[in-house]
């Protein structure tokens, strides 16, 4: 409690600190306009631009709206975005069990394999990464000091580059201030049911040194947000390795939290009128403590009990920047935009491996898997260091009013990212097991007479790269054909290097650690990305439109996986994974409209979808070993629409309705390995025996992509002046979103398929509650707040290491009868519990 005290103690202090008395000199916000819905400027075409002037389906959220909705990071800002899915799967089948690890998608467009499907952009640099191997994680921008948080949905490749293939998430920081001093504090406490405490202090500051010529942007903001699942020891039945466990006591209550640390500075010069360079440095830390994912063996959601019973921590640290320069010259004709960026992460974490290594191990030798026993610790460090350069260069016409305008430029980057990882265990050798009973009693010959296993460590990969060269060309032209009507026609250009390296070896793989195996493949390509747009415009409130883009993303390398992937290898006609993928392309067709009604009281922005994607590249999970590998399967096609709906009936209430729905499914099944489909089912020659082999398809046509059909959010807020608060404005906000479940099989769950696991869920339906109500006054805003106030607790994420059904039902390698399943110890993610708090802002 006292800790407590002092936190909130020092928040206030904080606030108090940076008070109008404490400057000089203060800028008074202007008062929004009365009953008018807000206008909301982006840039989502690169130039600035009101929101329903812009032919694109954009969500847009500035910093008061992020602080209304109590959008602290980017799981909160998709699940309040239409079309938009986000997922934490770090205990999935492409993954490495760390919490960092996740996916995300727009309309429908999802892989957790390659390069990503949804460019993150902080202001004018993409900073997502590309998955490679089970390390890779994507990295995103705490929501702290923000200007607006812009997603477009449909690919953005003309102007966006290769990353946005199905749209892009831009979060853009304010400019420093030149004229005026201006600030914005924040400072908050929350608790969770059954969790440990959060909170949250920052503070951000800019405005002239030298007036009209210099100015400053400094931030600094530290979160932590508690944890809800504690680590927990467990026992088992003696002599039965299929058990299930029974908790023994808690290792460490509420181990999964996490701290993020954030720090910008930004100076703005100004030597002329017309022409500012603005350079810039972002960091920040993100150390999560361990994951939370748990055990649904030890666990009872429904009483707010989860427990994970890893014999090791899973610790996750991500510190990175971004230093970026930014130049804005103003030639009169045209505007001339650059930016040069170096990005740098050196992201690493460490895996408990200790149950997995028992349940591979269990499978290769025909045994039922065992859980890990007092003293097992098997790890797996793993490292994603990412150094990459940008430049774009830009040129803008700057009439808006003409008959013609454009926008092009040039873009150049390189890209390095490494993910070299270690499979560690000490203890393994040390396991014994008596094949007949399935009781402790015979040595497990994990290391054999010829291989190195030094210090435990059974499998090495120093070299995991990907090196990336790109450049491209781009351009847009608009022209006014007629009164009210516009169209666009956008291409861009690019020439993509590729440099994909893997060095490994081990005992896991199993190959001898000395020398170590190194593959490298080299590839070029230049695609190409037009889009064309055509919108009528018949006044300022209305906009109608019809767009077709195309979108785009590069292929890489695989690592090569161990003899344990020999049962589902086999499945696919294949001895080893593809050494490479192929790229992978979509085209986009979209019609949208953008009303504003009574006297701008009401607006309706909607749209309608479908995406034809190709040869797609998604991951393949390999149950017999729990790896994997990306291969580039088949079509798919996403077809569906969004609405959002905002009216103001009086001044002082604003309501928000959005729906959005997705269909995205595979229009045709893939084999995924050397096998051909036939009609029914896979069917080639063993590359191995020569003799005739089919199976089931890797997909099947009808299979869906993982994702809720439709997605509801219901939102009010009430603000009025109140006497007995000597009329400052009290407010009231509610904010109900609600996903439907899916229905439809995914691969991994349809029987028709080579590779499933049929006892996993599909998505179930997710229900959320959040009520804020506070006090506004003088740039203050103290409010309290409850997020899930139901207290659902879904099942969002579910995962085990092997599955026994490997295919049609049966085991691969076993006896269904002595052992009927592999492995039953299950993973579940889940959402933070119900949590309740008080956040207070300050802003001039």
């Amino acid at each position: 409690m006292r800790s407590v005290f002092v936190r909130a103690s020092l928040a206030a202090a904080l606030i108090s600190a940076f008070s109008p008395a404490a400057f000089a000199q203060t800028a008074e916000k202007p008062p929004q306009a009365s009953g008018t819905i807000e206008e909301i400027v982006v840039t989502a075409t690169r130039r600035e631009e009101r929101i329903q002037d812009v032919p694109i389906s954009v969500s847009a959220f500035s910093q008061e709206k992020l602080d209304a909705q109590g959008l602290r990071g980017i799981d909160d800002l998709t699940r309040l975005t239409p079309g938009v899915a986000f997922s934490r799967n770090g205990m999935g089948s492409s993954a490495n069990y760390n919490d960092e690890n996740s996916d995300i998608a727009i309309r429908g467009i999802d892989s957790q394999a390659g390069s990503a499907t949804t460019a993150v952009y902080l202001d004018d640099t993409p900073i997502q990464s590309r998955h490679i191997g089970f390390g890779a994680v994507e990295v995103f921008p705490a929501l702290f000091d923000v200007d607006r948080v812009e997603a477009l949905r449909g690919p953005q490749g003309t102007l966006f580059g290769a990353g946005a293939e199905g749209g892009a998430v831009r979060i853009i920081t304010p400019a420093p201030g030149l004229t005026n001093y201006n600030a914005y504090v924040r400072s908050e406490y929350g608790v969770t049911e059954g969790g440990g405490d959060s909170y949250e202090g920052g503070v951000a500051v800019g405005g002239p040194i030298i007036p009209g010529v210099l100015g400053f942007r400094f931030s600094a903001s530290y979160r932590q947000d508690g944890g809800w699942v504690d680590r927990v020891s467990y026992t088992r039945a003696a002599n039965d390795l299929l058990t299930l466990p029974t908790y023994a006591g808690t290792t460490e209550k509420n181990s999964n939290y996490q701290q993020t640390t954030v720090g910008r500075l930004a100076l703005r010069w100004q030597p002329t009128e017309n022409l500012a360079i603005t350079p810039s440095v972002y960091f920040q830390d993100l150390q999560i403590h361990d994951t939370a994912a748990y055990w649904e063996a030890l666990s009872d959601p429904s009483a707010g009990i989860y427990r994970n019973g890893n014999a090791l921590r899973n610790p996750s640290a991500d510190p990175w920047y971004l230093a970026a320069v930014k130049v804005d010259w103003n030639l009169g004709w045209g505007q001339l935009a650059s930016n040069t960026a170096y990005y740098s992460r050196d992201q690493h974490s460490t895996s408990d491996y200790s149950q997995y290594l028992r349940a591979t191990w269990a499978y290769f030798f025909e045994l039922p898997s065992g859980y890990p026993q007092p003293g097992d610790q098997g790890y797996a460090p793993f490292h994603d260091r990412q150094d990459n350069f940008y430049q774009e260069i830009r040129l803008a016409s700057t009439d808006a009013a003409a008959a013609w305008t454009w926008n092009t430029g040039i873009y150049i980057a390189h890209t390095n990212e490494n993910i070299p990882e270690d499979i560690i265990d000490p203890t393994l050798n040390q396991e014994v097991i008596d094949y007949t009973t399935a009781t402790y009693g015979t040595a497990f010959p994990v290391c054999p007479t010829g291989y190195e296993c030094p210090g435990g460590l059974i499998y090495h990969g120093p070299i995991d790269r990907i090196i990336e060269k790109q450049a491209a060309a781009f351009g847009e032209v608009s022209w006014k054909f007629a009164e009210g009507w516009k169209a666009t026609i956008g291409l861009r250009v690019s020439r993509i290097d590729i440099d994909g390296q893997v060095l490994d070896g081990g005992a896991f793989i199993p190959l001898p650690l000395s020398p170590l195996t190194y593959e490298e493949v080299r590839s070029s390509e230049t695609p190409v990305t037009p889009k064309a747009v055509i919108n009528y415009q018949p006044d300022r409130d209305n906009l109608f439109y019809a767009s077709a883009a195309k979108g785009y993303r590069s292929g890489g390398i695989n690592v090569p996986v161990g003899s344990l992937c020999d049962g589902s290898l086999t499945q696919l006609g294949l001895t080893q994974v593809p050494l490479t993928y192929s790229s992978d392309s979509l085209w986009s067709y979209e019609l949208g409209t953008k009303n504003t009604l009574m006297d701008r009281r009401l607006q309706i922005n909607a749209s309608l979808f479908i995406v034809n994607w190709n040869n797609i590249i998604q991951n393949v999970y390999l149950p017999s070993c729990g790896e994997q590998y990306a291969g580039n399967l088949g079509k798919v096609r996403s077809q569906g629409g969004d609405v959002n709906v905002t009216f103001k009936p009086v001044n002082s209430l604003t309501l928000d309705f959005t729906a959005a729905y997705t269909d995205a499914k595979y229009t045709q099944p893939s084999c995924g390995g050397t096998l051909t489909y036939n009609g029914t089912t896979c069917a080639g020659i063993s590359s191995t025996t020569g003799n005739a082999i089919s199976a089931g398809p890797v997909v099947s046509k009808g299979d869906r992509i993982l994702g809720a059909p439709w997605s509801f959010l219901v939102s009010a807020e009430y603000a009025a002046p109140f006497e007995v608060l000597n009329g400052n404005v009290a407010y009231l906000r509610a904010d109900y979103q609600h996903t439907t479940a899916q229905t439809a099989l995914t691969p991994g769950i349809d029987h028709n398929n080579a590779l499933f696991d049929d006892t996993l869920p599909g998505l179930p339906s997710i229900t959320n509650l959040q009520l804020r109500a506070g006090v506004r006054w003088g740039g203050w805003d103290v409010s309290l707040f409850g997020n899930n106030l139901t207290n659902q607790h879904p099942l969002l994420f579910s995962s085990r290491d092997i599955a026994s059904d490997c295919v049609t039902g049966h085991p691969c390698g076993y006896d269904l009868v002595d052992y009927p399943n592999t492995d039953n110890l299950y993973y579940g993610r889940g959402v933070r519990p119900r949590t309740y708090g008080i956040t207070a802002t300050f802003r001039y």
